[in-house]
């Protein structure tokens, strides 16, 4: 008469079938949203690349005499200060120094004057080109940048 002690399960104990559907569910889910970011990316790279190529851009960042000089030059710098920083922050504190230590811990203040500068580059570089497309400056300055940013989405990583 004596029944041997058996442990109550302590999650509901579902059917390999429904597992498995939810499984395919959510593989679904990710292949959708990975499908839309990619579609996403791809649609801003391709109507920056359409404005570039429109507006001469490159042609008249080097060579037009209408862009100011100076402000072009300080934005130049900022941009080049703010690569230093990315590149410090992404390639040289892993890969060479090996920290695993988050950014915002390691060094607290990289992020906050990357910001500042990144914020000098657009302001001096938006009025840099002012005289060159008036209003639509900072529109076809987001689009490139939009651009640019998505642009990345396409780079092969290394994982």
């Amino acid at each position: 008469m004596s029944q041997r002690y058996s442990r109550v399960p302590t999650r509901d104990v579902k059917s390999t079938t429904e597992t498995s559907e939810e499984e395919r569910k959510r593989r679904r889910t990710e292949l959708a949203e990975r499908i839309s970011n990619k579609l996403h990316a791809a649609f801003w790279t391709i109507v920056a690349g359409v404005v570039v190529y429109y507006t001469d851009f490159v042609r008249v960042l080097l060579q037009d005499d209408r862009v100011k000089r100076p402000w072009f030059n300080l934005a130049t710098a900022c941009f080049a200060v703010n690569c230093v920083i990315m590149g410090y922050l992404t390639l040289w504190l892993p890969l060479v120094q090996r920290v695993s230590t988050p950014w915002n811990i390691y060094c607290p203040r990289a992020i906050p004057a990357a910001t500042a500068v990144g914020v000098i580059c657009g302001v001096s570089l938006n009025l840099a080109l002012w005289s060159v497309w008036g209003f639509l400056t900072p529109l076809i300055l987001l689009v490139v940048f939009m651009g640019c940013l998505f642009f990345l989405h396409f780079v092969p990583w290394p994982c």
